[in-house]
């Protein structure tokens, strides 16, 4: 039996949990290879599934989703029980100019999750609207700036990278944001007119009830998660295959519904991207790891 443990965000967790028991069940038919999905729960108070297999000593024989599972790790560790697999799945040439392809070939990305600032429009106008992360950090949005609950994932991401950008001034940040419920939570606050402005996956962002709200394209970049794929040395050879149905047509043009960033050259990027010219605030895999693993937030 065949372990995949699957860690993504809750919009298309369930989604991707669903496909991928199909799809066991095809590679059951054709190969006898039984698969079990092992879906994180998206609960405060539970341990991640990865950190108990491996408190266990059980090393998965593939992970799916947030690489920030694997910041943690003692050194060595991914090396040891890791497989790289160097270009052998497709990675669109925007992601790979942009240093989503990693050199070491552990983490195979098959989409990425941009997170974005909104506003509504009848609070403020546009000469208003802060133009980069930067200004976030001014006092007259003491306040005014609500995201997610502490806990949920994009709200980490935020706070790990504005601490990490402005640590001098991230007290600033953290007197100028209020973390309130759900995603949809934070946008129904923003289209209501309780908040100026909010921050959330933009699968969320992009809509709302009362169409009281705006994107945001803050010109140093949107900050992003990217999703993955990490298969354990154990890994039968025809577990590989999981890897092409993620990055398949059929998966990938339902993460671009999502306005997610397909790994796949040959699904398009979402039109609400490309007509803003957006760039995505990514360095290097190694850098991304190390600012997780070295969060206090």
């Amino acid at each position: 039996m065949a372990r995949v443990l699957v860690h993504c965000p809750l919009n298309i967790s369930r989604s991707l949990e669903q496909m991928l028991k199909d799809y066991g069940r095809d590679l059951e038919k054709r190969h006898g290879l039984q698969v079990e999905i092992e879906t994180q729960p998206h609960r405060p108070e539970e341990d991640g599934l990865f950190k108990m297999c491996l408190e266990k000593g059980e090393i998965p024989e593939l992970v799916i989703g947030q690489v920030n599972d694997f910041a943690e790790l003692p050194e060595g560790y991914l090396e040891e029980y890791f497989r790289s697999l160097p270009g052998r799945f497709p990675l669109r040439s925007e992601l790979a100019k942009a240093g989503f392809a990693d050199e070491k070939g552990y983490f195979q990305p098959f989409v990425v999750i941009p997170f974005a600032m909104f506003y509504n429009p009848n609070l403020l106008g546009e000469k208003e609207l802060p133009e980069a992360w930067k200004d976030l950090l001014e006092a007259r949005w003491r306040k005014q700036v609500i995201m997610p609950d502490e806990y949920r994932m994009v709200s980490k991401i935020i706070r790990t990278f504005m601490q990490a950008r402005y640590p001098e001034r991230f007290a600033d940040f953290r007197e100028n944001v209020i973390h309130q419920g759900a995603p949809i939570d934070v946008v129904n606050a923003v289209d209501e007119g309780r908040y100026q402005l909010g921050i959330t996956n933009i699968a969320f962002a992009r809509i709302s009830r009362n169409k009281n709200t705006r994107l945001i394209w803050p010109r140093d970049g949107i900050f992003c998660m990217p999703q993955v794929m990490v298969w354990s040395k154990k890994a039968d050879e025809r577990l590989l295959e999981i890897g092409d149905f993620l990055l398949s047509r059929q998966v990938q043009e339902y993460l671009a519904l999502q306005t997610f960033i397909p790994a796949s050259p040959d699904v398009a990027i979402p039109k609400l991207l490309t007509d803003h010219n957006f760039s995505l605030h990514w360095e290097s895999w190694e850098h991304y790891l190390s600012v997780i693993k070295g969060s206090q937030v």
